[in-house]
């Protein structure tokens, strides 16, 4: 397992900023490497369950994504499915500028001489991929915010 994390502050509150991570059309706005997020169908006990078409190095995988932990609007977590497998945990914690936003992302890699020679690779892009990701969110997020 690789696990990476990043964090960023915007400037609104928790309720919006979850509300954005919260909304399946918002990932290909801010993840640099999904292409597609489809098939979304909402779930009973909040959040939703969805397929993507995500690109790595340039191939393209498919998965499912879905909402594990759906406790708004303080922690949302996805567990991912397909082409790469691993979990996605979305902290988001009031501050003075508005809002602290923490991702945490553990994903499989294969077992191994190859994982080993892999992971370093495997964490430095989802590293640079992440915090590319929480640098959009904080973009977006500026943008979608009425002017003074």
């Amino acid at each position: 397992m690789v696990t990476v994390s990043a964090t960023t502050q915007v400037a609104v509150c928790p309720d919006r900023a979850f509300a954005f991570v919260d909304t399946p059309a918002n990932h290909e706005r801010i993840s640099p490497s999904i292409a597609s997020v489809h098939d979304v169908e909402p779930l009973d006990g909040g959040g939703h369950r969805a397929a993507y078409t995500y690109r790595m190095v340039g191939v393209p995988l498919g998965g499912e994504i879905e909402v594990v932990r759906h406790d708004p609007p303080r922690r949302l977590t996805f567990e991912i499915r397909g082409g790469i497998d691993g979990e996605m945990d979305w902290q988001f914690e009031p501050s003075e500028a508005g809002t602290r936003v923490t991702c945490e992302a553990t994903f499989a890699v294969p077992g191994g001489a190859l994982g080993s020679v892999v992971e370093p690779v495997i964490r430095a892009y989802n590293q640079r991929e992440l915090d590319r990701t929480l640098t959009n969110l904080a973009a977006a997020l500026a943008e979608s915010e009425p002017s003074s």
